[in-house]
């Protein structure tokens, strides 16, 4: 089922599944993907407690070894629906037997949306309610559209930093795995990334220490939306080597394993240790530029 909320300026349609926003509209103009299973079936998942994929598809914690789907678990799942309110719409998922056979902790997620003005906010918050640590991964998936008016195309647009960025995106290997001794991009004081599709030949362009807290994705004419991701660590940007009319901007805390990955999850990069009883707050906004 999907939720609606709206402002004076914008309006956005939430699904149970996954607590996904699946729609954000400004003056009549979609800015979310429309889920079109010909490219992607997804238009804005959270990820957890895995973001991309594991090697092997399988990891262990705590001398187990567990099985995971990529992007982990609560993407597949609906979750409740506790309301609204002016400006506001809450969801949340708690852990159950199906999820402790791929991830052995207990544990809620909140996903939370907030409209002000022409911005969105989306704020997930995951508590272990274990008692032991908790180890994840989380992360975002927003896809947008691209191009967003008619007579437009997808090079038309543009990704423009708040920060000057510099750095390497590793190989995406046949297994999904990265490997970042082989990077296949290099960027040098990268401001604007101009939108191409012969770009993603190489799969998703990964900035693993990104700077930017902040992008905007931008048509010739400076219009189109800004992106901001505060505590999140890592900016991909991707979309499928074809003719798919949209890109991902995705903040995420932690990545697909490196090619050589142990095999144990406390050894991933930027992995989130919560201990019982903790909670885990991060946030990103869409702000739409007309």
């Amino acid at each position: 089922m999907r939720r609606n909320l709206a402002n004076e300026k914008i309006k956005i349609e939430v699904a149970d599944r996954g607590a996904e926003l699946k729609s954000l509209v400004c003056d009549g103009i979609e800015y979310i993907w429309y889920s079109d299973p010909k490219y992607w079936e997804y238009c804005s998942p959270f990820l957890f407690p895995v973001v991309g994929t594991l090697k092997n598809k399988e990891t262990i914690f705590e001398d187990k070894l567990y099985k995971i789907r990529q992007h982990g678990l609560i993407r597949y799942r609906d979750f409740k629906y506790l309301g609204s309110k002016e400006n506001e719409i809450s969801f949340e998922f708690t852990s159950d037997d199906e999820t402790k056979e791929s991830y052995p902790y207990k544990f809620v997620v909140n996903v939370n949306y907030y409209l002000k003005g022409y911005e969105v906010k989306a704020e997930i918050i995951v508590k272990n309610i274990d008692e032991k640590n908790m180890l994840f991964c989380l992360g975002g998936h927003p896809a947008f559209n691209v191009p967003l008016y008619k007579n437009e195309k997808f090079t038309d647009y543009r990704v423009v930093f708040s920060e000057e960025e510099t750095f390497d995106s590793p190989k995406v290997m046949p297994n999904a795995t990265l490997n970042f001794d082989e990077p296949v991009l290099k960027y040098r004081n990268l401001k604007e990334l101009l939108l191409q599709k012969e770009v993603f030949s190489v799969d998703t362009i990964i900035n693993a220490k990104v700077k930017s807290k902040s992008v905007m994705l931008l048509n010739k004419e400076n219009k189109g939306l800004k992106f901001s991701y505060p505590k999140f660590k890592t900016l991909a940007i991707w979309t499928p080597f074809n003719d798919a009319p949209f890109v991902c901007l995705e903040p995420w805390i932690g990545y697909n394993d490196r090619y050589n990955a142990s095999g144990y999850f406390k050894d991933k990069d930027d992995v989130v240790t919560l201990k019982p009883n903790e909670t885990f707050k991060v946030e990103f906004m869409i702000e739409v530029i007309k």
